[in-house]
């Protein structure tokens, strides 16, 4: 199994996303910044894809499909999951 190369990159935050990053860094309990940064950054594509995804679906529907209520719920519940499992191991502290 080979390794994967990991490539530093040095970011500078406003103090707000610090902070943010700080409650997300706690509340995951991740050992280090750099494992929770990662861990957001994966998140947000996984969430990005699936969202653009929900988007094609409704896009391909025929107009009278787009108007039914229990497509749409089934739809939506199925992005909710999707986003919910995306976000799964990332959690803010309760301080």
């Amino acid at each position: 199994m080979s390794e994967e190369k990991r490539t530093p990159i040095s970011i500078y935050l406003t103090p707000r996303a610090a902070m943010i990053l700080r409650e997300y860094n706690a509340g995951s309990r991740y050992g280090s910044k750099s494992r929770t940064v990662e861990e957001i950054i994966l998140a947000f594509d996984t969430i990005n894809d699936t969202v653009k995804s929900f988007n094609r679906f409704f896009d391909t529907l025929p107009s009278d499909l787009q108007k039914n209520r229990e497509s749409g719920t089934i739809a939506l519940t199925s992005l909710l999951q999707s986003l919910s499992n995306a976000i799964s191991r990332l959690n803010k502290s309760s301080e």
